[in-house]
């Protein structure tokens, strides 16, 4: 069954059942935790989230700080933590006093045999998917891995690049960028954009940020629009450049390409020589250059692959999805 046709089938299934939920593909495994049991915890990747700044109010206590930004009060260490030169005290803190929000993010670990390794590199992949080359109007990939239903992850890995660096170094100033952007370009298509930046224990910086695609239903055959969650992961590494760009028709999606990036491992150790990655040749296009050089422009990649400019049925016998068997595990 093609892309498109698979899009279709699902989105009669979710008429025909008012609305109900499809079949959670990640069923909930890859789904980032919080809070963890001690003895669970060389099952998950340590993540650290920034959350800004927080300026204490009247009244505060680290415990209810954390409640609210941290999701649970006993959480306060983490920001005793974030906070060492400023807090001498957990008992004590002072109307106007600035504490950095962190909490630590829990993602499960790559286990088993699923997962795609390179010279240089490797990362996870969700049990079960397939992977392949995703083509569709100008839009292509040939490296994607798929999941059940309607849920794709295109990676694209390239070698990091200082410009790639200095256009994320300032989230919170890319953040509103992105978002102008985005109302500029696709007023009428994008919409409730969210970011994360997180920190992993070997100094990767991991970067996401998600927002729904509205689709012209009429390419399916259907009387109304529909939205597609999207989520775009870039992992950078002391070499690497690893590029998530997953959608679906569940805000799922984030979960697993949070994963797909936590897993990203740079295999390069020093002492080997000078760093090349040359064991690939991934391709992503349309490479659209945008607000932010070197990284890849999704908003323009899945404006490309969802165009409406055919007929569901030319879109159907011309649109390419090439499965291969069982993505090759590689060994812990």
């Amino acid at each position: 069954m093609g892309y498109v046709e698979r899009i279709r089938a699902c989105m009669f299934a979710v008429i025909l059942v008012l609305g109900s939920s499809l079949t959670v593909y990640a069923e909930e495994s890859y789904q980032p935790r919080y809070q963890i049991l001690q003895e669970d915890l060389d099952n998950y990747t340590v993540l650290v989230e920034e959350l800004g700044e927080y300026k204490v109010c009247e009244g505060d206590s680290l415990w209810n700080i954390s409640e609210k930004f941290l999701g649970s009060g006993e959480a306060y260490e983490q920001l005793v933590d974030a906070n060492l030169e400023v807090i001498t005290n957990p008992d004590l803190i002072y109307p106007n006093m600035s504490l950095a929000l962190e909490r630590k993010v829990y993602v499960k670990k790559r286990t088993g045999s699923n997962g795609i390794k390179m010279e240089a590199y490797r990362f996870g992949t969700p049990q079960g998917w397939t992977m392949g080359i995703l083509e569709a109007n100008d839009a292509f990939a040939n490296l994607a891995l798929m999941g059940s239903e309607v849920g794709d992850v295109v990676c694209l890995v390239r070698e990091k690049t200082a410009l790639g660096v200095k256009s994320l170094s300032n989230w919170e100033n890319v953040q509103e960028t992105i978002k102008t952007y985005a109302q500029k370009e696709y007023a009428d298509r994008v919409s409730d954009l969210t970011f994360h930046h997180y920190q992993t224990e070997s100094g990767s910086e991991i970067y996401l940020f998600s927002y729904y695609y509205r689709v012209d239903g009429e390419l399916l055959g259907l009387n109304e629009d529909f939205d597609i969650s999207v989520c775009q992961g870039i992992c950078q590494t002391e070499h690497i450049q690893a590029e998530f760009t997953g959608f679906h028709i569940d805000k799922e999606i984030e979960d697993i390409v949070c994963y797909m990036a936590a897993s990203f491992e740079e295999l390069w150790q020093e002492g080997e020589g000078d760093f090349q990655l040359t064991d690939h040749n991934i391709a992503v296009e349309p490479s659209k250059p945008w607000i932010l050089p070197d990284i890849h422009n999704s908003f323009a990649w899945i404006e490309a692959f969802f165009r409406a400019e055919k007929s569901a049925e030319e879109e159907s016998s011309e649109e390419k999805s090439i499965f291969l068997p069982p993505v090759r595990g590689f060994k812990r």
